[in-house]
């Protein structure tokens, strides 16, 4: 069984291995600027920090790129092929998002009054642990595939993918007590203000939610292993 991923090659692994770093970076970065942006920093730091998330968007796909090609080849594979397209297409939608949330902070000054303030930070800080489980987990897919999925490897995994589904509720339950602070903040935000916030909350839940996709791919991929 140790000999599996010889036979099958792991062309498609590495790269989707590469991704998954290229995705934390670009979130990491995405992170950095949502610091500063808690920290009342200014619009240029703000800009610059879009732009990085930007180009290490683009980094992602062009890594995506690659598996794209080694996956419409003929090499065979110990997984399904379209279980590993799907997942790395969650992946890369992690990615994608946080280029959008970086970009809704450049369209205009976007205050943030003391009084949504600590939500806010609340729920950055939830989806960005949720961010870093999901690419916990799929930093582990090599060492599945160098194991044959070994049962104590596959339980390693199994476990970090059920504490991010775990966190379902304490993560929408965040959202939701941000997104009514906004909307109770009509007297220190404009209209158009809170429309940009309650926005930027909504892509934050969807960034949760491609880390969630991520890591449930990866489950399909270990259960059908199992079967």
């Amino acid at each position: 069984m140790k000999m599996l991923s010889g036979l099958f090659g792991r062309s498609p692994f590495v790269h989707v291995a590469d991704h998954g770093r290229k995705v934390e970076e670009c979130v990491i970065r995405l992170s950095t600027l949502l610091s500063v942006v808690l920290e009342g920093g200014s619009d240029k730091e703000i800009r610059r920090l879009a732009t990085e998330v930007s180009e290490l968007e683009t980094v992602a796909d062009q890594v995506r790129n690659k598996i794209h090609e080694a996956l419409s080849g003929k090499l065979m594979l110990p997984v399904s092929r379209s279980d590993l397209f799907d997942t790395v297409e969650q992946q890369d939608s992690m990615a994608d998002m946080a280029e959008e949330i970086a970009t809704s902070f450049t369209f205009r000054p976007l205050p943030l009054p003391k009084i949504i303030h600590d939500d806010i930070a609340h729920f950055i800080t939830i989806v960005m642990e949720n961010c870093t489980l999901a690419s916990g987990v799929v930093s582990k897919l090599e060492l599945l595939i160098e194991s044959s999925f070994a049962e104590r490897d596959t339980e390693t995994v199994m476990k970090l993918i059920d504490e991010l589904r775990g966190r379902d509720d304490s993560t929408r339950d965040a959202y939701l007590e941000a997104t009514r602070k906004i909307y109770a903040a009509d007297d220190n935000l404009s209209s158009v203000e809170i429309v940009l916030w309650v926005k930027i909350m909504s892509l934050l839940q969807g960034l949760s939610a491609y880390a969630d996709r991520t890591t449930n791919g990866l489950r399909i991929v270990i259960e059908n292993q199992r079967n």
